[in-house]
């Protein structure tokens, strides 16, 4: 079996419309249990683009790639993978012992957190902030992250920068370790005194020309560094078998820890909320307009449709501009790249972030309904307060998963202000405002789901609308489903991780 496998693989990036770069032109070779392969090359020959293809954060333009014999695009290609890259990075406000019981809570056969600290020398450092530390020990952490899946293969992509000597001693400690355990070794690496620890332990070299100045031959060149004989006797004594019975435990083991994820992705998101009470004290701070409109004498459905609308601005301000803008940022900085090598499954990563926006919501919309009973007296029935409640927060989680879809999508630098405009365009699409325009564009409107999001909120607050809620709701259903997998491509393209 071959942990990876490039079969004739050819990748173009465009720029613009027209314009075409090639990097990569049928690249073929594959990685067997018990190798340890280096793959060297000039900046700019396409190094990181092997790594990037093979861990699935891009498509190849033609040809086949497998990952422990599935495509690399499925999260459990990861399983038994353990990834370090270069152009990652960890939130600001989460601690070293939280990212390693996040990852912990991925895999289904992961090392202890103090055996995977003690192997990397972080101990006494687990509840430091992680940009915090320095760069070595940043470089140590992440390595760290790699090992706590109990790796069958690991990729490394210069695995020792910003190590300090004894990082570095440490590094190559646990490489020799992890090889004579029998794990499977792929690094890139240009730094000059690792081919010094290398000489006795790579079994494969290869070595990746530029596209532009490849020879005849090709863009890959292999140079067998060990015996066939010899590796294959190394793999013989290092390598567990993997049976056909083993690998299907592996497939059941993927799915029972399901919940675990879920639930160390939940608790992680609302760590890193909870640390971030400027975006909880603006969130809560749209509420406080309702005792101002006291003052303006607004009562019975008047006050209603005051609440209600100050509702729908606080929904929409939380699940499409803050989540938007929280994922870009996470985007932009690298967060969300290192998710994507982790065998996390897509629809945890967007559960975890509408169950968190959704918690918001809840608090929020709580609090505004104390207000209005308290300063606007709403005398309503309990029925009519809860029926509101469950429409406002059900109603929203459309809305926010195109959010995510947003995040996904917008260019981290432009997101702020697309998603702030956002915010004057969506009361005109639920049709909340009157505005001149053309019948045909009156009439498409009616076919957004914001619009049918507002008619389900009029009926339940007992206001007046059009009399087609069962429409109203199977119209909310359907968007759900259609973000939905609009949501869980975007997530995956190759441009939600840049």
């Amino acid at each position: 079996m071959n942990l990876i496998t490039f079969d004739c693989v050819d990748k173009t990036f465009r720029k613009g419309f027209w314009q075409k770069t090639t990097i990569l032109e049928n690249i073929s070779f594959s990685v067997q249990p018990g190798e340890f392969v280096i793959l060297r090359g000039e900046n700019g020959a396409g190094k990181s683009t092997i790594l990037n293809l093979a861990l699935g954060l891009l498509k190849p333009s033609n040809g086949e790639i497998k990952l422990m014999e599935r495509s690399p695009k499925a999260s459990n290609s990861k399983l038994q993978v353990g990834v370090v890259l270069q152009d990652t990075q960890v939130p600001p406000n989460a601690k070293v012992i939280e990212l390693v019981q996040l990852w912990r809570s991925y895999y289904t056969n992961s090392l202890s957190t103090e055996e995977v600290l003690g192997k990397v020398n972080l101990k006494g450092k687990e509840h430091l902030d992680a940009s915090g530390l320095s760069g070595g020990q940043k470089q140590r952490l992440y390595f760290a992250l790699a090992l706590v899946g109990n790796p069958q293969l690991l990729i490394l992509d210069e695995p020792t920068r910003n190590l300090d000597e004894k990082g570095y001693e440490e590094f190559w400690q646990q490489i020799k370790l992890s090889h004579q355990a029998g794990i499977t070794i792929l690094m890139v690496t240009n730094n000059q005194s690792d081919w010094q620890e290398l000489e006795s332990l790579a079994t494969r070299e290869i070595t990746l020309h530029k596209y532009s100045e490849a020879p005849a031959t090709g863009q890959i060149a292999e140079n067998i560094l060990k015996s066939d004989r010899e590796a294959r006797r190394w793999r013989d004594r290092t390598v567990p078998r993997l049976t056909s019975e083993q690998n299907t435990t592996k497939t059941r083991e993927t799915t029972s820890n399901l919940l675990p994820a879920m639930g160390g992705q939940l608790r992680f998101e609302i760590l890193q909320l909870l640390r971030t009470p400027v975006f909880l004290v603006m969130t809560l701070a749209l509420v406080a307009f309702l005792p101002l409109l006291k003052q303006l004498g607004i009562q019975g459905d008047a006050a209603i449709e005051s609440l209600v609308s100050i509702c729908g601005l606080v929904l929409f301000t939380v699940v499409i501009d803050r989540l938007g803008k929280r994922v870009a940022i996470e985007r932009s900085e690298k967060w969300l790249k290192l998710l994507k090598v982790t065998c996390l499954p897509p629809f945890i990563h967007i559960a975890a972030k509408i169950i968190t926006s959704l918690l918001i919501c809840t608090v929020s919309i709580l609090v505004a309904f104390i207000l209005g009973y308290w300063q606007l007296g709403i005398d309503a029935s309990f029925g009519l307060w809860t029926n509101l409640f469950l429409v406002l927060i059900v109603g929203v989680i459309p809305f926010a998963i195109l959010g995510l879809i947003l995040g996904y999508l917008l260019n981290p630098k432009s997101a702020d202000s697309i998603l702030g405009l956002s915010l004057i365009i969506i009361p005109v699409a639920c049709g909340a405002f009157t505005v001149p325009m053309p019948n045909y564009l009156q009439d498409a409107i009616t076919l957004l789901p914001f619009y049918h999001y507002k008619e389900s909120i009029l009926w339940a607050a007992g206001l007046d609308y059009d009399q087609q809620i069962f429409l109203h709701l199977l119209w909310l259903i359907w968007a759900t489903v259609v973000f939905g997998l609009i949501a869980l491509w975007s997530y995956q393209r190759e441009q939600a991780t840049q």
